[in-house]
C-alpha cells in the first residue's frame, strides 16, 4: 500500500468514525458539526481562515485529494516522486480551497447569522422600502455581526415611510414584525 493510499483512507475514515461513533454515543457532536463550529467569530474570516482553514474536516478533504491525485499519478507511471507529491499537494490544496470557501465558510456565515437573530430582536432599524399599511415593507438592522436586510411589517396598521427608524419586535420566517420608534 502507498502513501497515497494512507492518506486517502486516513482523509475517509476520520469523518466516517465521528459521524459513526456520534450515533452510536447518541450525540449530535461529530466532526462535521464541530468545524462548523470551529472558529467562528462575530468580526468575519480573516484572509488567513479562507487561505489556512483550521477545521479538520478540511484537512481530511486535503488528505482525500492528496491520496486520490497522487495514487493516480503514480500508477500512471509516468512521473517521478517528486512532481508527483508536488502535484498531490497543489491540488489538495486547491481541493480544500473549494471546500473551504464554497461550503465551509458560507456555513458558519449561516451559523452566525441564524445564531444572531435573537439578538436582532429589540434593536432599531432603518426603514429602506416604505412598509405600507397591512402590508409589508423592508428594513436594514444594523447588529454587531454586520447589517441584516430583513422583510417587515407593522401591526399597528400605519405606514411608515423610508428612512424612519423603527425597533424590531420579532422576526418570524425572515419577516420583521416592526414599530415605530418612540422619540422623545
Amino acid at each position: 500500500m502507498s502513501i497515497f493510499m494512507i492518506l486517502l483512507v486516513i482523509g475517509v475514515t476520520i469523518p466516517a468514525v465521528s459521524v459513526l461513533l456520534s450515533a452510536l454515543l447518541g450525540s449530535a457532536e461529530d466532526l462535521f458539526k464541530a468545524s462548523i463550529d470551529a472558529d467562528v467569530s462575530a468580526e468575519g474570516f480573516g484572509l488567513f481562515e479562507v487561505l489556512f482553514p483550521l477545521s479538520p474536516i478540511i484537512w481530511c478533504v486535503q488528505l482525500i485529494v492528496m491520496g486520490s491525485v497522487g495514487e493516480m499519478l503514480r500508477r500512471s507511471g509516468n512521473f517521478d516522486i517528486v512532481p508527483i507529491w508536488i502535484i498531490a499537494i497543489i491540488a489538495g490544496y486547491i481541493g480544500m480551497l473549494i471546500v473551504n470557501n464554497c461550503i465551509m465558510l458560507p456555513l458558519k456565515r449561516a451559523k452566525i447569522y441564524t445564531d444572531s437573530i435573537e439578538c436582532l430582536i429589540g434593536m432599531q432599524a432603518e426603514v429602506i422600502e416604505t412598509i405600507k399599511i397591512n402590508g409589508t415593507g423592508a428594513v436594514k438592522i444594523i447588529g454587531k455581526a454586520g447589517q441584516a436586510i430583513y422583510a417587515a411589517k407593522c401591526e399597528d396598521s400605519i405606514q411608515i415611510n423610508q428612512e424612519e427608524i423603527v425597533r424590531v419586535n420579532n422576526i418570524i420566517n425572515g419577516v420583521a414584525t416592526v414599530e415605530r420608534e418612540v422619540t422623545d
